[in-house]
């Protein structure tokens, strides 16, 4: 009767590392099915090719001023950006290069100058350390006058 207790124990143990092996193997290629589709999205941002980007969800970037479809008026304006503190952030206007944004007293801040009266789109985005970006801002527009 020993035997049999010695042997169902064995058994027991033997078939709980086999259930152990496997839930490890499905959760490594659950982790390698998740690194290539959740981090990683791929967005259209204003009509520009698709870029991918970090999909953090603690961060943040958001353009505060100017407003939805304020008017500008003057020869300079001062953009004001919320963003998380994972990175720094970069502003594009109307699919332009990305521009560096400053930091000071707890926003990132662009200082526009020189520009055109029209239609404008802007975009901020928030990039890593690491050079990845990590958020992309709704697109805001405003009027140049």
């Amino acid at each position: 009767m020993a035997s049999k207790k010695v042997k169902k124990v064995a058994t027991a143990v033997a078939e709980k590392k086999v259930v152990k092996k496997k839930t490890v193997a499905s959760s490594k290629s659950a982790k390698k099915t998740c690194a290539k589709k959740s981090p990683c999205v791929k967005q259209q941002v204003a009509g520009k090719k698709q870029e991918e980007f970090v999909n953090n969800s603690n961060s943040y970037v958001l353009v505060d001023y100017p407003v939805e479809n304020e008017t500008v008026y003057g020869d300079s304006y001062v953009l004001r950006i919320g963003a998380s503190f994972d990175g720094y952030v970069e502003v594009s206007f109307n699919d332009s290069e990305w521009q560096p944004c400053r930091f000071a007293s707890g926003y990132w801040w662009y200082d526009w100058m020189y520009f055109k009266p029209g239609n404008i789109k802007i975009v901020a985005r928030l990039v890593g350390n690491d050079g990845k970006v990590l958020k992309i801002s709704d697109i805001r527009k405003c009027k140049v006058s």
